[in-house]
């Protein structure tokens, strides 16, 4: 009980001011899952709280009439199921049907998730979302409100002072006895004496005050990973470096990290500015905090980098950062023979809100807009099914739908890429906003199974993480063992547990579930594989 009352304090500052804006999932807060629970089919939206203590709101949609109730609970990993705290029940939205919403308290920091329980005529349903319950704003305490709290300390202390002055004077004197100076005297010394005391306590309050912030912000405000990336020459191929920064890691060692669709990192390239220019790379590992990977033939210029790593309890983190390209004349033939992963992508494009490219490369694909056929690289087509010239709106959730039509006009036939039907990538213009999609929603599928697993233990197991080396060459080992495998069966493997979210490999299809968290303009990258090509399409959204 003092443990959760110290949270509950604590909760109470932040609520007034103590924490600075951090932003941990670069603009997109919000958690979607589109998928199956049981027999059930549902769309999960989840707005986790941006300070711990705090609240996550919910919002379920279920297929069907048939639903009794609809049930939440948080579970963390290091308790599990059995120390979950009982299930609230998501209540029936007026005048939508199929649609339930609930609140849950979210009260430990780290890997979490949100177990949903859904009862009716089809029987039970149980899904497990996973999120990222950390701090990561500010709250600013508002001037009328501080204004109010200093009136009120002033009359505290007033009203102190006089009852400490008058308790060593007017109350001293008998019924009817007028004072004299002796007992005025005694009133200011009373008084000044109480007003020393109300000074000591504010003094010491207010250092309590700066203590508890302090330690929520060592102990409980998110801090990101950062890291420093470079492109360097060498034997004639351009290599990007990207080192994380030794003192951002502050106890979350990334000698722990694991793979994610068979990758320790999934690291982005995006052209800042204009956008025409994207690479999805996965780096080696050189040490434990530099990672490397050879650069495709992008078009020189400033870059932004999100590099996504999952660490062992399914919390995944995105690292930002920029890096300056140099131009590079090299050939297609070239750049194949000294890529160092086979599963790394890139695209040329026309910039954001432009029909045209500046750039002379054959590889050059146009960007496309809703509803319009749009031709991939191995001349197929992708249209992205959402009605032309229809601005999206921000905060609603969305599925987002691509169908690929092959050169004889008919549902391409697709395979999985990574373990998945597709991914996708989306980037505001200003590139305060990115996430890396996945057809089962916002998460990663390896965090949902990290989870489930969790839950499945009946005993509260402690990783032995005492030896860094020891995981991470264990790591290395699965890493080499999944490179070695034919790519079917790769495929297969990393495929395993999952949902795909798509109607089939011949219906040519696949979706993506997502909530644009603010207005502006966007560029979503969708990769998909045909004939073993990887392909990417981009298209551009106006959000409102």
């Amino acid at each position: 009980m003092t443990r959760i009352y110290i949270k509950i304090v604590a909760f109470l500052l932040i609520n007034v001011g103590l924490i600075s804006r951090v932003d941990a999932h670069i603009g997109s807060a919000g958690v979607v899952q589109e998928g199956k629970a049981g027999n059930y089919q549902i769309q999960v939206y989840i707005e986790p709280p941006d300070v711990i203590p705090g609240v996550a709101k919910v919002s379920v949609s279920v297929d069907g009439m048939d639903i009794e109730s609809v049930k939440l609970s948080p579970i963390y990993y290091w308790a599990g199921d059995e120390g979950s705290p009982k299930e609230d029940e998501a209540l029936p939205v007026a005048g939508e049907s199929g649609k339930f919403e609930g609140k849950i308290w979210l009260m430990e920091t780290g890997a979490a998730s949100v177990k949903i329980v859904i009862e009716g005529k089809r029987g039970k349903g149980e899904t497990l979302i996973p999120i990222a319950a950390i701090a990561t704003a500010k709250r600013d305490l508002p001037k009328s409100l501080g204004w109010v709290l200093a009136g009120l300390a002033v009359l505290l202390v007033g009203i102190m002072t006089t009852i400490v002055g008058a308790s060593t004077s007017d109350s001293l004197l008998k019924p009817g006895v007028e004072g004299d100076k002796k007992t005025n005297r005694r009133r200011v010394v009373g008084s000044t004496v109480g007003l020393s005391f109300c000074g000591l306590l504010l003094f010491v309050g207010n250092d309590w005050w700066g203590s508890i912030s302090k330690d929520y912000r060592a102990n409980y405000l998110f801090r990101p990973y950062t890291a420093t990336s470079t492109a360097k020459m060498q034997n004639g191929q351009r290599i990007l470096n990207f080192k994380i920064d030794a003192n951002s890691i502050e106890r979350r060692w990334t000698s722990y990290v694991i793979p994610d669709h068979g990758k320790l990192m999934h690291l982005f390239l995006i052209r800042q500015g204009t956008l025409d220019a994207f690479a999805h790379l996965h780096p080696v590992r050189k040490d434990t905090i530099t990672f490397e990977a050879p650069l495709p033939n992008l078009p020189a210029g400033k870059y932004l980098v999100y590099a996504d790593i999952l660490r062992f309890h399914g919390l995944q983190y995105t690292i930002a950062d920029t890096v300056e390209i140099p131009a590079l004349k090299i050939s297609a033939e070239n750049f194949e023979k000294q890529t160092g992963d086979s599963d790394d992508t890139y695209v040329v494009t026309n910039p954001i809100n432009t029909k045209t490219s500046t750039i002379q490369d054959a590889g050059i694909s146009i960007c496309g807009t809703p509803g319009v056929k749009t031709p991939l690289q191995d001349g197929s087509s992708i249209v992205w099914e959402e009605k032309p010239d229809q601005a999206l709106k921000a905060g609603q959730v969305y599925n987002l739908k691509f169908s690929v039509i092959s050169p004889d006009g008919k549902p391409a036939e697709l395979q999985t890429y990574l373990g998945m039907m597709g991914h996708a990538a989306i980037l505001k213009e200003d590139g305060s906003v990115y996430i890396h999609l996945h057809p089962n929603g916002t998460f990663s599928a390896t965090s949902q199974q990290v989870m489930e697993k969790r839950v499945g233990e009946k005993t509260n197991p402690s990783p032995h993480l005492s030896n860094a080396k020891k995981f991470r060459d264990s790591i290395d080992n699965i890493l080499l063992q999944l490179q070695a495998m034919p790519e079917a069966e790769r495929d297969k493997l990393l495929m395993r547990g999952m949902i795909h979210q798509t109607t089939g490999h011949h219906s040519g299809s696949v979706s993506f579930p997502y909530v644009f968290p603010s207005a502006g303009n966007y560029r979503i990258w969708l990769q998909i594989k045909r004939d073993g090509k990887i392909l990417t399409g981009a298209f551009d959204a106006k959000v409102i």
